[in-house]
């Protein structure tokens, strides 16, 4: 499995390639913007596009997902079931706020495939577990790799769920402080430490990096 990453639109989003070379597949995660680069990657490595895997409504993650679409109509679009209604909507992805500030508004096809907490998305032989992690939006996910190779340490995806020394924003609509912090303590940091965490934004890093020094839930950890 290699994993290639693009970081797109103002904002700087992590979109990332996930390719499995022997069934010449691809899986894109947040798509944000950027579509011309993420297409000619994926034709120049002669790959096709099984899924294109949304973490989270936000319209700096799906901007790139129409036109995706178009170029590789088998490709699914993959969102939890609660953020769905987020993909055509600008004021319910938010990008209706870009306009305000000379960005555009996006609207985003609706999904071919509703996720849920368990589910597997799968490129080639390579499946990834989808684990519900809601508060930055109430239908984010994050998706696990678990990776029976044990010479390599397992992968996370994590989308504005959890970064480098922070968490995704909690005073957006649909935000709640209280279960993204649940979700990363109960659901993320009980991973095996040694995975390397992708984020929607900045730097990766590693669960126990983040156990060790992230101060948005140390106090969690500290106190219980």
């Amino acid at each position: 499995m290699l994993i290639h990453k693009i970081p797109v639109g103002p904002l700087h989003v992590c979109c990332y390639i996930v390719m499995d070379k022997d069934a010449a597949e691809a899986m894109v995660v947040d798509p944000g913007a950027d579509a011309g680069t993420i297409i000619a990657f994926l034709k120049k490595k002669r790959l096709l596009l099984k899924n294109i895997v949304i973490t989270h409504g936000h319209g700096d993650h799906i901007g790139a997902n129409a036109e995706l679409k178009k170029a590789f109509p088998d490709g699914q679009i993959c969102v939890h079931e609660a953020d769905q209604d987020m993909l055509p909507y600008p004021a319910k992805n938010l990008s209706i706020l870009a306009a305000f500030y000379g960005g555009t508004t996006v609207r985003s096809p609706m999904a071919d495939r509703l996720l849920n907490d368990g589910d597997t998305v799968t490129v080639g032989k390579h499946a990834f577990e989808i684990i519900h992690t809601p508060g930055h939006t109430p239908g984010g996910i994050c998706l696990y790799y678990k990776n029976p190779d044990h010479e390599n340490p397992p992968v996370l995806f994590s989308g504005d769920t959890l970064f480098k020394e922070g968490v995704g924003r909690t005073d957006f609509p649909g935000c709640n402080e209280k279960k993204l912090i649940q979700a990363i303590k109960e659901r993320l940091f009980v991973l095996d430490e040694k995975t390397i965490v992708y984020p929607g934004h900045g730097p990766s890093t590693t669960i126990a990096e983040e156990k060790k020094n992230n101060p948005f839930v140390a106090e969690v950890m500290l106190h219980g």
